[in-house]
């Protein structure tokens, strides 16, 4: 009787862990939170005027396509792995929660590069 349960709880406990298991299909949590970071970072970049009328004879859905295909990925992939995501929530806010901070460190070093930039400009 004490294997009979032992085995239960044994199939319980691994069907667990298989919920945590990313399908082989979509993007790992590791690379997804990478290509987050770069499309926030792109579409920054796209909103200076500068940028945007160097890009603007260009198509903004290339772009991204260029960017996913530089990590080995396309679009389909993109668009079924944000599918998946947005299934598993929990999942991901854990990837955005990972983007956020990626992006507030960049800002971060950015501004005390600025700083140190300003005040050797002053000496």
């Amino acid at each position: 009787m004490n294997r009979i349960i032992i085995f239960i709880i044994a199939v319980f406990m691994l069907a667990g862990c298989q919920k945590n298991k990313v399908p082989e299909y979509v993007i790992p949590p590791e690379d997804m939170t990478s290509i987050l970071v770069d499309i926030h970072l792109t579409d920054g970049m796209l909103s200076s005027s500068e940028i945007r009328r160097d890009f603007a004879k260009r198509d903004s859905a290339n772009i991204y396509n260029i960017l996913l295909h530089n990590y080995g990925y396309n679009r389909k992939d993109f668009d079924t792995s944000l599918f998946y995501y947005s299934k598993n929530l929990t999942l991901y806010d854990k990837i955005y929660n990972d983007v956020l901070n990626q992006l507030n460190e960049m800002e971060t070093q950015l501004k005390e590069e600025n700083q140190d930039e300003q005040s050797t400009d002053k000496e």
